[in-house]
């Protein structure tokens, strides 16, 4: 059975994570995504480790195959002569052009809305930037250390006497990469209905500033909160929840929907039954003495120990996941997660599959394409090019 999005075709002149992610979530739902790369080099991922086989190639770069599987890739030097008359024409078979480029480049190509419109009025313009199309950082640069740092997170994310941290990965780009797609599908929606596309304006920091949920709110309302580290509020105890050392890891207790006196039953220790420590009040009180027989506890037992015991008892817990966890759970393999492909240079690999799923419509786990893979089927059959302009042109470098 075809993905629910087959029949749609994406242009998608994005590099690096936030709009390839957009991207890769279109071609795994069945869309037909032209990713249109710089010849030679092609997307900037194409250069990132780690590399599969430990061999250095643009062809093997993980993040790479990750990001751009199942889509097709033809190449284009965007600063070519030829480049904005090639651009419209593909833009003019798509339903939504995908990209980040630079405010000149996107001028100078023609790429906005408005610019397009004249020749498919139902086209969707998606624009994934760091600051937006318009205020006043418009057109700035950005990272993803800088996408944090504006976004607010790193102000709530350490410990409360130390600097703040930057989260792991590359979260605000995946974040923007979500959130230009959920905004490109809903005027994809729109245009299919009325005929009438639209531009589609995302921000990376507007995208992870949105998820800072209750922080801004508080803050709002001049009640910021300190850095908590790994103290939570909504662990057993109040304001400590957190992650505890055990014997093979790292396991995170929560709040004990199961009653305390569950949990105290889990850990086995008389002294935490104490009716003084009912109350989170009351084991706030003693906090030290409750930390110090949690922490022996957990130092005795492993992961799966303290994860599974704490479950049947109905307690809130969890362990810290390694990515060897991840590729070895049971739970993941059972709902096929994962999803295993070949690649010609690559060789096969496992990757994470769809992020959700629609019954009875598989996820398309097509492979990343070889540079300019893709040419003739897009410029020769797509566009109807002369196969010796074709050659010309590549021979020219402008493709």
């Amino acid at each position: 059975m075809a993905g629910p999005l087959e029949g749609v075709r994406v242009l998608e002149l994005a590099q690096g994570t936030a709009g390839p992610y957009a991207g890769r979530l279109f071609a795994g739902l069945g869309a037909d995504v032209v990713k249109v790369e710089p010849p030679g080099t092609g997307d900037v991922s194409r250069a990132r480790g780690p590399f599969a086989g430990g061999r250095e190639h643009r062809e093997t770069s993980i993040p790479h195959l990750y990001l751009n599987a199942a889509k097709r890739s033809a190449t284009l030097d965007l600063t070519a002569a030829e480049a904005p008359s090639l651009v419209r024409e593909l833009a003019g078979s798509a339903h939504v052009v995908l990209e980040d480029l630079p405010a000149a480049d996107r001028g100078r190509l023609a790429l906005s809305y408005e610019s397009l419109a004249g020749a498919r009025p139902s086209i969707v313009v998606a624009s994934v930037t760091h600051f937006g199309l318009s205020g006043r950082l418009a057109g700035h640069r950005g990272a993803e250390v800088v996408d944090q740092a504006l976004s607010g997170h790193m102000a709530i994310t350490g410990e409360a006497e130390r600097g703040p941290l930057q989260i792991g990965g590359d979260l605000a780009q995946y974040v923007a990469g979500q959130t230009a797609f959920t905004g490109a599908l809903f005027a994809l929606y729109h245009a299919l209905g009325t005929g009438e596309g639209q531009q589609v304006d995302c921000s990376v920091v507007e995208s992870f500033a949105d998820i800072l949920d209750g922080e801004a709110i508080l803050a709002l309302n001049g009640m910021p909160r300190p850095r908590l580290g790994n103290h939570t509020a909504d662990g057993f105890l109040r304001g400590r929840g957190g992650l505890y050392e055990c014997a093979d890891g790292w396991v995170a207790l929560g709040q004990t929907p199961g009653g305390w006196e569950a949990f105290a039953e889990a850990v086995g220790d008389e002294r935490l039954l104490d009716p003084a420590l009912a109350t989170p009040g009351g084991r706030a009180a003693r906090k030290a003495e409750v930390e110090s027989i949690v922490e022996q506890w957990v130092a005795r037992h492993t992961k799966l120990e303290i994860y599974l015991g704490s479950q049947t008892r109905r307690n809130v817990c969890g362990f810290v996941a390694t990515p060897a966890d991840l590729l070895a759970s049971e739970h993941l393999r059972a709902r096929e997660y994962f999803v295993s492909v070949e690649h010609p240079v690559a060789g096969r690999a496992e990757s994470p599959g769809a992020p959700f799923r629609f019954a009875g419509a598989p996820w398309v786990a097509g492979r990343a394409p070889l540079l300019g893979e893709h040419n003739r089927a897009v410029y020769v059959e797509l566009l109807g090019m002369a196969p010796a302009e074709l050659e010309r042109l590549q021979s020219a470098g402008v493709m």
